[in-house]
């Protein structure tokens, strides 16, 4: 009896397990996974080439887990532009070109973000959007953080 008593148990806080925070990890209907239901906010992004071109996109719908990286992969998608990146795995990703402007070491000129008119510390795939928050990236020279 007691075997069976610590086999409920068991099972009983492993189900409680998914329902932390109140979101069921399984559906009723058939079992599998359900996507958590986030709501979709907009953004906007900037895209200045560093030579007088800027392209502006708005009302960009996000949900809460949306990062810079995944707003520009969208947009550069929608709109076919040239798009090129390298991922470091848990470092991140290095954005290294869009459209025809490429990351150029000996002239200190990269693509860098600044998201509501804050210049970026953190890394493109880690920076998590806020509803209404502008993100420009512009081909600059090499900034460095305060």
């Amino acid at each position: 009896m007691k075997i069976v008593a610590k086999i409920i148990l068991a099972a009983a806080i492993f189900f409680a397990g998914f329902y932390v925070g109140g979101v069921p990890a399984l559906s009723p209907s058939n079992g599998s996974p359900k996507a958590v239901e986030q709501k979709a906010a907009p953004v906007s992004i900037m895209l200045d080439y560093g030579d007088g071109t800027l392209k502006t996109f708005k009302d960009i719908s996000v949900t809460a887990s949306s990062t810079v990286f995944d707003v520009l992969q969208q947009v550069t998608a929608e709109a076919k532009i040239d798009f090129k990146y390298k991922d470091y795995g848990d470092l991140g990703v290095m954005v290294e070109s869009i459209g025809s402007k490429t990351n150029n070491l000996k002239a200190d000129r990269f693509w860098q973000f600044w998201v509501n008119n804050a210049y970026s510390t953190n890394g493109a795939s880690t920076y998590h959007l806020n509803p209404g928050d502008v993100v420009e990236w512009k081909y600059t020279k090499g900034q460095f953080a305060e």
